[in-house]
């Protein structure tokens, strides 16, 4: 068994964002951003992940063209509707910096896939592949 405990926020100005968190595909947690824009929220579970090759995924599901709003001369974004990854920890250990190195983002549109992108702006997945035994894996990519 698997804890894991998920640091999100949100940047927005008229609607929350919001997410879906799965494990190979299956819903784990799912809502909204209810924190302030800005202001990091905490989601917990606890998974029993098989052994071998696995992906934790998380989505921003909600984002509207109309959710980002240009400068008048379009030179700079002024309001803008983005999901956050503030933190991943899995049984009470931080990720760090390996929720950039060993991640990536698709997007569910013709956007470009990123590696060490953890600012959510467009409606897609970021993947984060582990593998199980968890430690073991930890070590291998620490």
């Amino acid at each position: 068994m698997l804890k894991f405990r998920i640091g999100l926020s949100g940047q927005y100005w008229d609607k929350r964002p919001a997410y879906s968190i799965s494990i190979n595909g299956l819903s784990c947690k799912q809502g909204m951003i209810t924190a302030a824009s800005g202001v990091t929220e905490f989601i917990e579970f606890e998974l029993e992940v098989p052994e071998g090759d696995n992906n934790l995924e998380i989505r921003l599901e909600n984002k509207e063209p109309s959710d980002t709003v240009q400068s008048e001369d379009k030179t700079s974004i002024v309001n803008d509707l983005l999901l956050n990854i503030d933190s991943i920890e899995l049984d009470d250990i931080d990720l760090g910096s390996l929720k950039w190195s060993e991640s990536k983002y698709v997007s569910d549109s013709d956007h470009p896939t990123l590696s060490g992108c953890i600012n959510l702006g467009w409606n897609g997945k970021w993947i984060l592949p582990f593998s199980s035994p968890f430690y073991i894996w930890l070590l291998e990519n620490i």
